[in-house]
């Protein structure tokens, strides 16, 4: 468990290598390639019918569908996700297969869901209306933030490299809580950055507390965004006890739009369950069996770690109860092992960012594991890979382009504007705290996807800079 180790694997070359040569020259190309007679609303409205398009025909093609009820065999996320909120149309407050109340995931997507099946009946076409529609509000707000960043034509540069991007357009079918996330998660970023600009929506603290509170309740992740608020106020020069008020407003507001699944937990466990009780599946894999890529389990009879307390809480099936002890488990584990912590911590985020093919293209994964899709239509092999390749390549080509952006911007700081600055080193802090988090939380790289789109606006400029080449225009 070499951090190093995990770093120098990065720049192991293969044939994904060598494909940088002929992106560059294409984007290179694109210098001799005038577009003056098109503007740039009817480009971004064109990239946008592509993605729609992309989409649509992704629709068509796979034969994944999520399960409309319980299935002891084959309950992938998706399936779970989409189960729970047909039971909410009909009352039932998200229980498990054997009618026990569960506190695995996040509410937020499943409510709207929910919601919408209510409305409109149970259909699929339902929550693919949904997802086509969140992806449309994604793109645009990538728009705004890569504009508000650098430049209109940097803007359309992230729509389009989004709007094609194999991860999303894959999982349009899939009823999981990123399509609800990323645009909720962007929005408040948004309206954080037009603060930053000198434009700040009317009662900004409110806004950032409703929206960020909202999208913790779909991904957990963003629980860290009042720190971001505070930087950004920081950064800002506001005094510092605007700053401290700034932070404790945006986390009581964030507490308040999660107070109805905090009660509901508290009378089903009773004990406090702020989130989602999900502390068994972290610690399994923080803990001295762990390792970087996510293996581990809770320490058994003569393993160091072993509580029997937290085994009879098992065995009792208190979900509440087994939460809270295995938080406890974990940070005596985290306190009394720093420094195996901080090289477990630092290998996971490594391997959590690379590129290669450990665990698959998850989209992929989940639409064909076995019993998840219809024997009648499977994918054929060489499509698969075809498929699976092309979201390694993308990746690859998108990670590198964001380490190379990084220099790219360090190298011309003194030239962006003071807002500017302030903007990306917001978005920076974002990554910082998201990764923070993953040298606990597993490392699977599902998780990573609303990161992908915040590096594709960060890029933006640089591609900008490849394709045109015109110092000016760099921000």
């Amino acid at each position: 468990m070499n951090p190093l180790l995990y770093f120098l694997a990065y720049f192991k070359t293969n044939y994904f290598t060598a494909c940088f040569v002929p992106f560059f020259i294409l984007l290179f190309l694109t210098r001799y390639v005038k577009f003056r007679f098109l503007s740039h609303r009817v480009l971004l409205v064109g990239i946008i019918m592509l993605g729609l398009i992309l989409r649509l025909f992704w629709l068509g093609f796979s034969s994944y569908s999520a399960k409309i009820d319980w299935d002891s065999k084959h309950m992938l996320e998706s399936d779970v996700t989409n189960v729970q909120a047909i039971k909410l149309t009909k009352g039932i407050w998200f229980h498990d297969g054997s009618g026990n109340p569960t506190g695995r995931r996040p509410i937020g997507y499943p409510v709207l869901l929910g919601t919408l099946y209510k409305v409109f009946g149970v259909h699929h076409r339902v929550a693919y209306g949904l997802n086509l529609l969140l992806f449309v509000w994604s793109v645009y707000l990538v728009f705004l933030l890569g504009r508000m960043l650098y430049s209109e034509r940097a803007g359309l540069w992230s729509v389009f490299f989004y709007s094609i991007y194999p991860i999303s357009v894959y999982s349009i079918n899939m009823m999981t809580d990123e399509h609800l996330f990323v645009p909720l998660f962007f929005l408040g970023l948004y309206f954080l950055l037009k603060e930053v600009h000198g434009c700040p929506v009317k009662w900004p603290l409110l806004w950032y507390g409703l929206i960020f509170g909202y999208a913790t309740m779909v991904r957990t992740h963003s629980i860290f965004t009042p720190m971001t608020v505070a930087l950004a106020y920081c950064l800002l020069k506001y005094p510092w006890k605007k700053t401290v008020m700034a932070f404790l407003t945006v986390m009581l507001l964030m507490q308040i739009v999660n107070l109805p699944w905090a009660i509901r937990n508290y009378k089903a466990w009773g004990t406090p369950v702020i989130y989602t009780a999900t502390a068994n599946f972290v610690y399994r894999t923080v803990n001295s069996s762990a390792t970087p890529e996510g293996g581990g389990h809770i320490p058994l009879k003569g393993e160091e770690g072993y509580s029997e307390e937290l085994e009879r809480a098992g065995l009792l099936n208190n979900e509440g109860l087994y939460h809270k002890l295995c938080n406890r488990e974990m940070m005596r584990w985290i306190t009394g092992h720093p420094y195996a912590f901080l090289k477990l911590g630092l290998c996971r985020v490594i391997f959590f960012m690379g590129w290669n093919r450990a665990g698959g293209v998850w989209p992929i994964w989940f639409q064909y594991y076995e019993g998840s899709y219809d024997p009648a239509r499977p994918i054929a092999p060489n499509v698969k890979h075809f498929l699976e390749e092309a979201a390694f390549l993308f990746y690859y080509v998108l990670f590198f382009m964001f380490l190379s952006s990084v220099f790219f911007i360090w190298r011309r700081w003194k030239r962006l504007s003071r807002q500017c600055q302030i903007s990306l080193l917001v978005l920076g802090s974002v990554f910082v705290f998201w990764l923070l988090e993953h040298m606990v939380i597993y490392p699977d790289r599902k998780y990573r996807y609303p990161l992908e789109p915040l590096m594709i606006v960060w890029v933006s400029v640089w591609l900008d800079w490849i394709a045109f080449g015109s110092k000016k225009d760099v921000p």
